[in-house]
């Protein structure tokens, strides 16, 4: 693998082991990648914002949002600093007060990391994960053959699976021609190729979901109503970006971003995570409250774009939390008269702007559906809530229990996405 590609795996593999208990002894054999990889996470988060005064803030939001363990943060901004992304200010005793950053387009972020991850010497095994994932995210691969697709032994291979289970890096799949292995990343960075095999050779069903989920992007999953669907986002076919509710449930809102262009789904997924993360809090809005339909949340949008905030209202601050977490909104003072409530405000950078225009084009395809029908009025009054979003890996890793449709059902699809060879 070239730098480029080491260095977006890294993030990838991060994204994964968020899903694993982060005391556990398997990710002792993988701390390179994960460092690299939550480097990338923190610089995505920054980017295009010049100035962060508060590094204290920083940490609470990177501990809490992108799963960065406590204990690494301070290393994570030193490698930062080792790749001239962010220029840190220091008090009297040493300690990080703020920063300003440099952070550079996506391409050159991964490749300065890959070399950063290649210099620090990473472990045999580390490189064979970052391999396995960057194979599987082409396309899935006969169980069997893994180990010589990606050039390991099969004792490697045994090692390294039951990882990739725990941590939704990889799933595999029962079929009549025996097992095979697959990555979500197939499902996120290639939606277009993955729609049309799955309406045209997975059940007579998911012909009829999948219509539903493009008439209206972001669409809240409930297993009742859309089993196949939610089924999909189990097994890590369909991305959904999630709302962990406080009684530690989640909410998914299943997406197809077929039409958008494969560097952003690949190359650039960080911008796409924040659109998704617009889509969760706008659909959550108006399925549960808030919005009415859709057009209100395009409104919201365009709002945002146009004036760069919303009025305060008493629940913007709740309503606007994720968007806030995300770094795509801060809260400002409500500027009224005697108000007390806060000014949602959009933080200015090309990466946000980019965001929202994404949310908008998908929000805008096809026709709304009803709203607040999705699910029961209990959940309904958890989202009023505090909640956290959750990305599209998390939501599969965290769903793999509640996989309910049989793999026979699932052999047409697996059939003929297997005879196409790599995607």
């Amino acid at each position: 693998m070239d730098r480029y590609v080491e260095g977006l795996r890294c993030q990838d593999v991060h994204a994964g082991l968020r899903a694993i208990d982060p005391n556990s002894a398997a990710l002792v054999s993988l701390k390179h990648t994960r460092l690299v990889g939550m480097a990338a996470d923190v610089a995505s988060l920054i980017r295009g914002r010049d100035l962060i005064p508060d590094a204290g803030a920083l940490e609470a939001v990177a501990v809490s949002e992108l799963d960065v363990a406590p204990h690494a943060f301070d290393q994570v901004l030193q490698l930062l600093e080792e790749a001239d992304f962010v220029q840190l200010t220091r008090d009297g005793r040493g300690q990080v007060t703020g920063l300003t950053e440099t952070v550079p387009v996506y391409h050159n972020l991964y490749e300065e990391l890959g070399r950063l991850w290649r210099e620090r010497g990473p472990r045999e095994f580390e490189e064979q994960v970052l391999a396995v994932v960057d194979r599987l995210a082409r396309g899935p691969v006969p169980l069997e053959a893994l180990a010589d697709t990606v050039g390991i032994t099969q004792a490697e291979a045994g090692r390294l699976i039951p990882l990739g289970r725990d941590s939704g890096l990889l799933r595999t799949v029962s079929t009549i021609d025996g097992g095979i292995v697959y990555s979500p990343f197939t499902g996120f960075e290639h939606p277009d190729v993955l729609e049309v095999l799955l309406t045209e050779h997975g059940p007579d069903r998911m012909l009829e979901e999948f219509d539903a989920l493009k008439r209206h992007q972001g669409l809240a999953i409930d297993a009742a109503r859309f089993p196949m669907i939610a089924d999909a986002v189990a097994r890590g076919l369909v991305p959904a970006p999630t709302v962990e509710l406080p009684d530690a449930s989640m909410q998914a809102f299943a997406t197809l971003p077929y039409s958008l262009d494969r560097e952003l789904l690949v190359g650039r997924k960080p911008v796409l995570d924040k659109a998704l993360a617009v889509i969760a809090c706008v659909r959550c809005a108006e399925t549960f409250g808030g919005f009415s339909n859709a057009s209100a949340g395009v409104h919201l949008i365009n709002t945002l774009l146009k004036d760069g905030s919303l009025n305060p209202h008493s629940s913007s601050e709740r309503q606007y939390r994720l968007m806030r977490n995300r770094g795509i909104l801060f809260f400002a003072p409500d500027d009224r008269p005697g108000g007390s409530w806060v000014r949602p405000t959009l933080v200015e950078t090309a990466d946000n702007r980019e965001a929202l225009m994404i949310a908008r084009d998908m929000l805008r395809i096809g026709e709304p559906m009803a709203a607040g029908r999705q699910l029961p009025e209990a959940k309904r009054d958890l989202l009023g809530l505090d909640a956290k979003y959750l990305q599209p890996l998390q939501t599969a890793a965290r769903s793999r229990d509640q996989v309910r449709i049989p793999d026979r059902e699932y052999g047409k699809f697996f059939e003929a996405i297997m005879g196409r060879g790599s995607l």
